[in-house]
């Protein structure tokens, strides 16, 4: 089973989402969850690798919006960004 870490800002922007979406904080609980059980490749929230300068990165769709922008090893997933087109989604790498 895979550890999760948050990078950058992410924490916080997760805390902030718990207390601002109830709906959508519950879309990424769930597919946190799933990450963390199985294979992040597949699953919720059409997983899709990333392209070009993005790499290595993995998004998943939160909403019709939001996404998860997540990276992963052997043991842990990464969380980068959390957000949406509207929001601050710079990733820290």
């Amino acid at each position: 089973m895979r550890s999760l870490v948050f990078e950058g800002k992410s924490w916080l922007v997760y805390e902030n989402l718990r207390q601002r979406d109830k709906q959508l904080h519950k879309n990424l609980c769930s597919i946190l969850k799933e990450m963390l059980r199985g294979d992040p490749t597949i699953g919720l929230g059409r997983p899709e690798a990333l392209h070009h300068n993005l790499a290595g990165f993995w998004s998943r769709r939160l909403s019709q919006k939001d996404k998860l922008i997540y990276k992963f090893d052997e043991t842990h997933i990464y969380v980068f960004a959390i957000g949406g087109h509207n929001d601050s989604l710079s990733l820290n790498v």
